[in-house]
């Protein structure tokens, strides 16, 4: 007869009851940076940014006091989120060229109107044509 040695004789430890408190602490920093990751994250990719889109752009000089100016009204309408726009307007001819903005803030779906104001020397808007031009885009 052949007898088993005392030690395959002992009762096997359950497994189960001895997982590592490691992994406890594993799957609670995991799940903690998971959820802190979609608070911090996930609003921005749900706030859609501004869409300007010009919706008027007129462009007309006359004096200012004694200054002759050009002003150049332009419309602005947002079709995306609310935020902050920045709005370009240009004007070159008569041997000038200057560039101006504006930065507004605008909700979703609002339309603002906007006006640039350029000075010009007026014999040269006399005997030269003038050319302007607006644009927007997010900030």
């Amino acid at each position: 007869m052949i007898r088993r040695s005392s030690e395959s004789q002992k009762p096997k430890p359950d497994l189960e009851k001895k997982i590592k408190p490691i992994l406890y602490v594993s799957a609670g920093i995991l799940i903690g940076v998971v959820i802190i990751a979609l608070v911090v994250v996930l609003p921005f990719f749900m706030h859609p940014n501004p869409k300007p889109e010009i919706v008027l752009l007129d462009g007309h000089d006359g004096f200012q006091g004694l200054n002759y100016v050009a002003y150049i009204d332009v419309g602005v309408k947002n079709n995306g989120g609310e935020g902050w726009v920045t709005v370009y307007a240009e004007i070159q001819g008569a041997g000038k060229y200057e560039k101006k903005e504006q930065r507004i803030y605008m909700s979703s779906g609002e339309t603002k109107q906007l006006q640039f104001v350029f000075d010009i020397s007026f014999w040269n808007a006399l005997f030269s044509s003038l050319t302007y031009r607006a644009w927007a885009v997010p900030s």
